[in-house]
Formats: C-alpha cells, sequence, structure tokens
C-alpha cells in the first residue's frame, strides 16, 4: 500500500456519535466522503455502542485501501502524570512504574487497561494514557481487511500535537471540552505539570474560569491574567475574557471539501488530520 496514494479514514469515537471522514490520498488530501452517526452510549460499557456502530460502518466502507487513525472521546480515555525517575532505563520499567501510577489513582481496575506513555525530556514528567483492552480490540477487528488502522489517539493526546505552538511558554494551558466532560492540562515551560479529566458540563467561559482558578490554587500561583487554548465543539467565539482568564478557541486547519460551518461535528476527527 503507498502511504502517498491510500486514501486516509480520521474517525471520531465518542460514546453518543461517531464522525468519519474520508480523505483522498496525495500531497494535497480533500474531503470525498463524511458521516456521522449516532451512538447509544447505555452499555456496560460507555464505549460498546460506539464500536458497535464503528463495527457496522466499517463493513460498509473497510474494502477500500485506506489507512484509519481513530481519535478517542476523552470518555474512553484516563491520563496520569507520570514523574521521572532516574533509575528507569528500559521500556519495560517505565511501563511497570506508569502502571503503578494509574494504581495509586484507580486501584486493582487498572490492571487491565491498555497503557502508552507520551515521550518526553530527560527529567521531565511524562503523561500516560489508558483505556480498556477490549475497546481496542474492537477497532483492530473493525478492519481487518485492506483498510488498515494505523493509530489509536486519546483526544489529549492528538490535540496536544496539534497545538505544540500554543503551548510554549513559561506556563500554558489546554482545555478540551466535551458532552459532560472536560479535560484541563497545565504546562509549565513546555512540561506537563498536570492533567484533570472529568466528569460533568461546562458551558462556557464563566464555568471555565471557575475550573481554571481551582487548579491554578492547587498549583500554589499567585492569580495573574493567563491565555487558555481551548478546543470546544459549537463553541465559536475567536476569543473571551472573564474573570482574569483569556479563552483562546483552537481552530485547527481543516481539510478541502470540509467549510468552517460543517466542521463542528468533526471535531474529534479533524485532530488527526
Amino acid at each position: 500500500m503507498s502511504r502517498l496514494s491510500a486514501e486516509r479514514l480520521l474517525i471520531g469515537l465518542a460514546p453518543d456519535a461517531l464522525s468519519l471522514l474520508r480523505l483522498s490520498g496525495g500531497a494535497k488530501a480533500r474531503v470525498i466522503d463524511k458521516r456521522t452517526l449516532p451512538c447509544d452510549p447505555s452499555g456496560s460499557a460507555p464505549w460498546e455502542g460506539a464500536a458497535a456502530a464503528l463495527s457496522r460502518l466499517a463493513g460498509e466502507i473497510g474494502k477500500a485501501s485506506a489507512r484509519v487513525t481513530v481519535v478517542l472521546s476523552n470518555h474512553f480515555a484516563r491520563y496520569a502524570l507520570v514523574p521521572w525517575s532516574e533509575g528507569l532505563r528500559k521500556a519495560e520499567e517505565e511501563a511497570a512504574f506508569a502502571r503503578y501510577c494509574f494504581a495509586k489513582i484507580h486501584g486493582e481496575r487498572s490492571k487491565d487497561w491498555d497503557l502508552r506513555l507520551s515521550p518526553g525530556q530527560s527529567g521531565a514528567p511524562r503523561v500516560a494514557s489508558a483505556v480498556d483492552a477490549p475497546l481496542l480490540a474492537a477497532l483492530r477487528s473493525a478492519f481487518p481487511a485492506r483498510a488498515k488502522l494505523v493509530s489509536v489517539q486519546p483526544y489529549l493526546m492528538s490535540a496536544f500535537n496539534r497545538c505544540r505552538r500554543e503551548l510554549a511558554g513559561a506556563r500554558a494551558w489546554l482545555l478540551l471540552v466535551e458532552p459532560q466532560r472536560t479535560c484541563l492540562a497545565r504546562l509549565e515551560n513546555g512540561r506537563w505539570a498536570a492533567v484533570r479529566n472529568s466528569r460533568g458540563g461546562l458551558d462556557g467561559p464563566e464555568q471555565w474560569a471557575g475550573l481554571l482558578d481551582r487548579e491554578r490554587h492547587l498549583a500554589g500561583s499567585e492569580p495573574a491574567g493567563e491565555d487558555v487554548q481551548v478546543h470546544a465543539a459549537g463553541w465559536k467565539e475567536p476569543s473571551a475574557r472573564f474573570d482574569g482568564w483569556t479563552f483562546k478557541s483552537l481552530a485547527f486547519p481543516g481539510a478541502e471539501g470540509l467549510t468552517a460551518a460543517e466542521s463542528a461535528p468533526y471535531a474529534l476527527a479533524l485532530c488527526a488530520l
């Protein structure tokens, strides 16, 4: 399969919806198909309805030669900040330490999660992500033929990779807002300092400011005007100020064939563009 000519399928997977962008191959990709499907979030695991919808969709489109990237909602991911440890030399040791960090937070149930540790600078904390192993198995089984699953990315990591430049500086904040889910990350001098992935909806800058104030208090920092990079589908303002915070909308570059007005339902999928 030629990496230059194969089509790309970008899929955003959330509890109540699946979004798909099908991109042409070549150097300048364009959208040749776009779809959204409702999902049933009422299963025994929050991802079961989304995985079932993906399996049905893959049966329709999976025969084409394509590279598939899935971005997982933060509803399906857990995150932990893994401190730097000088004594860890091997990848197996780093993975075991990351699992220990998750176990301290989530207990015995974390032992069967699939863990990934982000790259990082020597001496700096790293972010580990964890998803249910059966979810990954369901994603892999959905694309056994010519459409090949090449990447599964938790929303936080995918969005962070798209906006590294905006997060430079002495302190930076990244806020990801989904229906009934908010993920907030703080970086200090380009290094991960905190990650909070929380249930519950926050509707706009006033409620976002309350969340930021609580995190700033935990960090022991003095109140000051600071910028927050926000990725929130449906928030149309380029920026907003509230209570000393300046919220700046992260507008990731779109794809040819998808207008800005059409992009909101595809916010997760576009993170992988």
